[in-house]
């Protein structure tokens, strides 16, 4: 007799044609956009850290296409929430928020302390979604202040560290600050009427979160290449000057 037939199966969306299941798949289609960008910054010589740069699409674009398979996802409070949405943002907003402090020159030191406060924030969150009232508005009040002290470091001293760079990454190091504070002021105001006060759908949160988190991650990484030459000028600048070791000559 023939051995039984051994069933394998595969994870699969929930409901192929659920809203937010498509939304997600537009979110990981959407993110697999910036991985270009970043491959090719990899192939240059210069120190840009350019490794960090392209976890920001790649990371995001494997957490949304796990999520488009209901991988993490959860119920809290009569809500879906995919909880690797939070797991995407602890892994590639620190590192946005270090990499524009580090593109103003900001210390080592600082770019850390940056990055962990958005750390703390995410980590806030992510507690405000999955505790009831009133528990939940307590940690958002929390990761809302981590917020504050958050826009205040960006507009504050890493903005001002960027004066002392040259034009062209001052420049640069201006785009990508205004660029993640400006967007990342709308993050709060959707949960509020989202998860907070549940005026807003699942499906309707998933749709705002998904256009906001690519328009802030893949724009990131092209601003970064468009502006590739700031950091091999630095390099030139870095080198002995040719002029300066060669001997000289007398007549």
């Amino acid at each position: 007799a023939w051995p039984a037939t051994i069933a394998i199966s595969f994870p699969t969306p929930s409901s192929p044609m659920d809203a937010t299941t498509i939304v997600l798949m537009l979110g990981t289609a959407g993110m697999l956009f910036g991985i270009p960008p970043c491959l090719r910054l990899l192939n240059m010589e210069a120190d840009g850290h350019f490794g960090y740069l392209l976890l920001i699409p790649g990371f995001a674009a494997l957490m949304y296409a796990l999520m488009t398979f209901g991988v993490g996802t959860q119920t809290f409070q009569g809500q879906t929430v995919p909880l690797l949405r939070y797991l995407d943002w602890l892994v590639t907003t620190p590192i946005m928020i270090g990499y524009a402090a580090y593109v103003a020159g900001t210390s080592k030191r600082g770019i850390v302390g940056a990055a962990l406060v958005d750390a703390v924030m995410i980590g806030l969150g992510t507690a405000a979604v999955v505790t009831a009232p009133p528990t939940q508005w307590i940690f958002f009040g929390l990761a809302a202040l981590c917020h504050l002290v958050l826009l205040g470091a960006l507009y504050g001293p890493i903005r001002q560290n960027a004066w002392d760079q040259p034009s062209a990454r001052q420049r640069l190091a201006r785009l990508l600050v205004n660029h993640t504070g400006l967007l990342w002021i709308t993050y709060p105001v959707v949960w509020v009427f989202g998860p907070g006060l549940q005026l807003i759908s699942a499906t309707g949160v998933s749709i705002m979160i998904m256009y906001m988190d690519v328009l802030a991650k893949v724009p990131f990484v092209y601003f970064v290449y468009r502006s590739r030459e700031v950091f091999t000028d630095a390099n030139a600048r870095s080198a002995p000057s040719t002029a300066s070791v060669a001997p000289a000559h007398t007549a």
